[in-house]
């Protein structure tokens, strides 16, 4: 620690003239007067430049809102572990607008810059500090500091702080969601069992994945829509400038078959009332239901929409970051939407799915629950499943961590290997009423390339009201 201390005293020592200029050029509240070099070396010297780990332990367990945590490490290292509530921010964008935006409305909290070690906090919290920002502190020997002192058993730290063993628990507790693990295995066991798939593209051209940090950075160059199903949670917050677009906004009844997604024409009055035309960047959203953003990116695609994507991680992921949410409304202008396809190329009827059973030519994946498939649970006419169809519920393929996110790519792929899929096999995906196997129909296309997958819309509700048509119970091909 001293080491690094006086190394920040050398940092602060040479800033001095570099930041008495950027005084006057920015208006900053802080007097040339001062910015005494050695009055700031003496800042640093005493401790007032950075936050011990016990400390902060002790703010996160009983005062975490009177934290701004920021994390400056690259974004797969803050997903695999960061400190709860932490926002993610490069240096740049930390100094930046977006950065100093976040600062300006958090000078009532104490604001923690922490990265691995302390060597790129330091030099942000030197600019910040020329800037009249106050508030800002380093975390002691960064993150790597902090899970060696508070968060490892007392009995393996080699650096262990002198806090209670019921306090270290509780600590443990909340930011690894347990309170046990040997030292070897902390930060494995940190990490959350899902992929990072986010590609970020420079400009929208296929169905895709995109980050929080991508959004943001978007801004109005996007048409956002929220497909949470219930108006009064779009009502009470939502991601700034998102419009509210639920499932069900998008479906109707067609022969006879209720919660049918609308044709091409309804379909593109709907989103062109949305501002949406057949050129427009869109990303859609969904909380803890990513089928809902799935439905959405599906009804877009079967127009022929091209650039669209789905947020991972959703609406709780940004919330978990810090990032604002709004409950103030967005009024679109009308576009003119022209569909590109009028009908979807990858959407299958009742009569293929019935001829596909019956000669087993394609794969039938049913994704509903295994009690749905075996029959035991009955939502519709009748339950069982479709004769010569397997099962793997999608609730296999996610998992819940700050938001709704895809396992890993290659877990994926070891269980749909085990089904006996192959990449160009046709496969055609059902559930109740097509919902849940939109998001099937989008990871193993999308996320696993696929590429021959099938959506039946009608799924399970209209083949069990078909009464000339068999249904199986039992396991089946269940996996």
């Amino acid at each position: 620690m001293s080491n690094t201390i006086q190394q920040l005293t050398a940092v602060a020592t040479m800033a001095f003239a570099v930041a008495a200029a950027l005084v006057g050029q920015r208006g900053s509240p802080v007097h040339a007067s001062d910015l005494d070099a050695a009055a700031w070396a003496s800042e640093v010297e005493s401790g007032g430049d950075h936050l011990g780990t016990a400390e902060l332990a002790e703010r996160l367990l009983a005062r975490p809102d009177s934290l701004l945590l920021i994390d400056v490490r690259p974004s797969d290292e803050f997903a695999a572990l960061h400190l709860p509530g932490a926002v993610n921010l490069s240096l740049p964008e930390l100094l930046g607008e977006r950065g100093r935006a976040l600062l300006d409305r958090s000078r009532d909290r104490l604001v923690v810059l922490y990265s691995n070690g302390m060597t790129h906090p330091g030099q942000a919290w030197v600019e910040l500090a020329s800037a009249g920002y106050i508030n800002v502190r380093m975390l002691e020997d960064g993150l790597d500091g902090f899970v060696e002192r508070e968060l490892m058993p007392a009995s393996l730290a080699t650096h262990a702080s002198e806090s209670s063993a019921e306090a270290r628990a509780a600590l443990r507790a909340l930011v690894l969601g347990q309170d046990t693990a040997p030292k070897a295995q902390v930060i494995e066991t940190a990490k959350p069992a899902h992929a990072v798939l986010a590609s970020d593209p420079e400009t929208l051209t296929a169905p895709t994945i995109v980050s929080t940090k991508w959004l943001a950075s978007s801004g109005a160059r996007v048409v956002l829509l929220d497909t949470r199903e219930k108006p009064e949670s779009f009502t009470e917050g939502h991601l700034p400038n998102a419009l509210h677009c639920p499932v069900t906004s998008l479906r109707t009844t067609r022969d006879d078959v209720p919660d049918e997604l609308m044709l091409a024409p309804d379909l593109a009055k709907r989103f062109g009332a949305l501002g949406i035309d057949g050129e427009t960047p869109v990303v859609v959203y969904a909380d803890e239901k990513l089928q809902d953003a799935t439905q959405v990116l599906l009804a877009l695609v079967a127009l022929g929409h091209q650039r669209v994507a789905v947020l991972e991680g959703g609406l709780s992921a940004w919330k978990a970051e810090g990032r604002a949410l709004s409950t103030t409304p967005t009024t679109p202008t009308p576009k003119t939407y022209t569909p590109k396809l009028e009908r979807a190329p990858f959407a299958v009827e009742l009569a293929r799915v019935a001829e596909t059973s019956r000669s087993g030519a394609a794969k039938i994946l049913d994704v509903r629950p295994a009690d749905a498939f075996r029959g035991e649970k009955v939502t519709e006419a009748r339950g069982g499943h479709i004769p010569g169809s397997c099962n793997r519920p999608y609730t296999e393929d996610v998992v819940t961590d700050a938001g709704t996110w895809w396992k890993p790519v290659d877990e994926l792929e070891r269980a749909y290997a085990a089904l006996g899929f192959a990449k160009d096999d046709e496969i055609i995906v059902t559930c109740r009423t097509g919902h849940q196997a939109s998001l099937e129909w989008f990871t193993l296309h999308y996320v696993l390339g696929y590429r021959n997958v099938r959506w039946y819309d009608g799924s399970f509700k209209e083949w069990a009201a078909r009464s000339e048509l068999a249904v199986e119970t039992g396991a089946g091909k269940e996996r």
